[in-house]
């Protein structure tokens, strides 16, 4: 009884990892996430999809590409923020000069 005691114990402590102390759920942001401040314009939000959530978007500094943060049934991630025809809207990358 006591080693059934201990088992749950340690599966409670395991298990609070999860959670911050605020009760939500732990998000690692991806470094390479950047947030942008001016991007929730009119135009945009004409653009994007309207199933997407625009309250948390940031832009992808590997692709120059938008992204929102999705809540899930499971997990919160980033997901490609896409216009209505379901393509993914990125910002234009700078070429690299050729020497």
């Amino acid at each position: 009884m006591r080693r059934l005691g201990v088992i749950a114990g340690g599966a409670v402590l395991v298990l609070s990892a999860c959670v911050s102390p605020e009760g939500g759920a732990v998000v690692d942001v991806d470094p390479n996430l950047r947030p942008v401040a001016a991007v929730t314009t009119d135009a945009l939000r004409a653009k994007a999809d309207p199933q997407q959530d625009l309250s948390d978007v940031r832009i992808d500094a590997r692709d120059g590409c938008l992204v929102y943060r999705h809540n899930g049934p499971v997990e919160t991630t980033y997901l490609p923020l896409r216009n209505t025809e379901g393509r993914p809207i990125c910002t234009p990358q700078a070429v690299p000069a050729e020497t």
